[in-house]
């Protein structure tokens, strides 16, 4: 068993790519144990070959879909109208304007490349500091894969069997916490230190003018609506709703924008099917780790250690969130949640904790991870988009993670703040 994590730590120091990481460490496993490779063909074809995941290049493509025919600049441009006068400005125009693109992504990736590209340029040009910019624009990405949709929770409800819009539901709470607390914070240091972060360019609010932005961005904030509704009643699947996501995103990009060109939905097409493809790699390697591991009882020895330590409901769950913190430190969500769900989701069942209220808990903790050093593959987007050095975003990024641990342990342990929306569902 240690051979094969062994393995899988150091290719991942050395930085290569999790999906080959992953496979290599497997093969070396199998051959190691006298083991048939076709093993890891049909484990990882097994992975791949699942309906509900099928939700995941959907999703995807729907938000590739709504970026493309100009939803991005239209939600940012309401944001403007309606946060935009309060002290912090461009701060909490791009932090509304993630929790507004989260209802359409799904995705943190998505979210900071989208949102960045736009915001960080233009709190720059409004006397921003840019590290600081980058950081709200990092921080406030991980709204992405917290509000629904959310592909992470697709691939939890996927692994577990819970129901997906559920889930959806349960994230809403919590990721308007954490919208929150970093408009509060931007706020502050905008009253702190108005030269830094302030900016010099400020919106007067205007109520015909915000209801005319309204009505610009409303055929973008339908489609959570329709996505969320269309699951909680039964008309549609969460498979289903990626593909109906997607088709509405094409109507409303011809017939309503009219920004979707032919030149445009190549671009597009290609940029969903390469994300899509990296992330369902990683997902069928990952499934064929997660099987070698199954193999040596991994879970089990996991489960005998913390049990050991105590079977306190609440010391479990801090004792798992330190784990999967620490696993998300070096991991890319996706990677870490096929491999820790069926290790820590039975643990959390045995000792009676709500499997969508620790669903919430892992998906928050695994984002932590994604704006956490030393990997933190939201940070690194992040700043290949605002092209700054790694470390003068670390500077500003602190706040927001402590921000982060704070909305995190909220709901680990006071769990009707994801379980009040989604117990009010039949």
């Amino acid at each position: 068993m240690w051979l094969i994590i062994a393995i899988f730590f150091i290719l991942l120091i050395l930085g290569v790519p999790v999906a080959f990481d992953v496979g290599i460490a497997s093969t070396i496993y199998l051959l190691a144990n006298g083991k048939d490779l076709i093993i890891l063909t049909q484990r990882i074809f097994a992975g791949g070959d699942s309906f509900t995941l099928m939700a995941i290049p959907l999703f995807i493509f729907a938000g590739e879909i709504m970026n493309a025919c100009g939803v991005t600049k239209r939600i940012v441009g309401f944001a403007n109208e309606l946060v935009g006068f309060i002290p912090g400005g461009l701060a909490h125009v791009n932090i509304l304007a993630s929790m507004l693109f989260a209802g359409v992504s799904g995705s943190t990736s998505a979210d900071v490349a989208s949102i960045g590209g736009m915001m960080i340029g233009s709190m720059d040009e409004a006397g921003f500091d840019r590290p600081y910019a980058t950081a709200v624009t990092a921080a406030s990405a991980t709204i992405g894969s917290i509000i629904p949709p959310s592909i992470l929770m697709v691939l939890y409800s996927s692994i577990t069997g819970i129901s997906v819009g559920k889930l959806f539901m349960a994230g809403v709470i919590p990721g308007i916490l954490v919208g929150v607390s970093q408009m509060v914070y931007a706020f502050i240091k905008a009253k702190m230190n108005p030269d830094m972060y302030d900016g010099n360019i400020k919106v007067k609010f205007n109520l015909k003018r915000m209801l005319k932005s309204f009505v610009n961005a409303l055929p973008a904030l339908v489609m959570p609506a329709i996505i969320i509704g269309g699951i909680l009643s039964g008309v549609f699947t969460a498979t289903e709703a990626g593909a109906i996501a997607g088709a509405y995103g094409l109507i409303i990009g011809i017939f309503v924008y009219k920004e979707f060109t032919f030149e445009g939905a190549i671009k597009t097409v290609i940029s969903a099917a390469r994300t899509s493809g990296m992330t369902m790699l990683i997902v069928a390697s990952t499934t064929a780790f997660g099987y070698c591991l199954a193999i040596e009882k991994f879970p089990e020895q996991v489960s005998a250690l913390l049990t050991g330590i105590s079977t306190n409901p609440n010391v479990l769950m801090l004792l798992m969130i330190i784990a999967m913190a620490i696993i998300g430190m070096f991991m890319d969500t996706t990677s870490a949640a096929i491999i820790m769900v069926p290790i820590f989701y039975p643990i959390a069942a045995a000792v009676g904790i709500d499997g969508i209220h620790f669903g919430m808990v892992m998906v928050l903790t695994f984002i932590l991870g994604g704006i956490t050093p030393p990997v933190g593959v939201t940070l690194f987007i992040a700043t290949a988009v605002a092209k700054i050095k790694f470390v003068d975003l670390l500077k500003e990024m602190w706040p927001f993670i402590v921000l982060f641990l704070l909305v995190l342990f909220s709901v680990a342990y006071f769990p009707a703040l994801c379980l009040f929306i989604p117990g009010l569902i039949a």
